[in-house]
């Protein structure tokens, strides 16, 4: 009975160690985790107070070049909004007097 309560006893023991290892593990695993994070969030909140301070500067993040190109497209736009505009009031003019309104 001897040997089996002591073969009963490095068993546990041997349980015991093989958790106690696992646990180790799990920790360095666990950190390693923790680790990543802190440095994905430090990474996160620089992008996020660059793009506040760009916000701030009123910076589009569009280049002097695009901005000339977007504004002369929208004066063509106006001028053309413009001709529209003044083609659909001729032509509703030109309906009221021929139904006599």
């Amino acid at each position: 009975m001897a040997t089996t309560a002591s073969a009963n006893t490095i068993a546990e023991l041997q349980s015991r160690l093989s958790d106690l290892e696992l646990s180790k593990a799990h920790n360095d695993v666990s950190d390693v985790i923790r680790k990543e994070r802190t440095e994905m969030l430090l990474s996160l909140r620089k992008i996020m107070d660059a793009m506040k301070a760009e916000a701030a500067s009123g910076g589009g993040g569009a280049s002097c070049k695009e901005l000339e190109t977007l504004r002369a497209e929208n004066d063509e736009l106006k001028k053309i909004n413009a001709k529209q505009k003044y083609r659909i009031e001729h032509l509703v003019h030109n309906l009221r007097d021929v139904t006599g309104k």
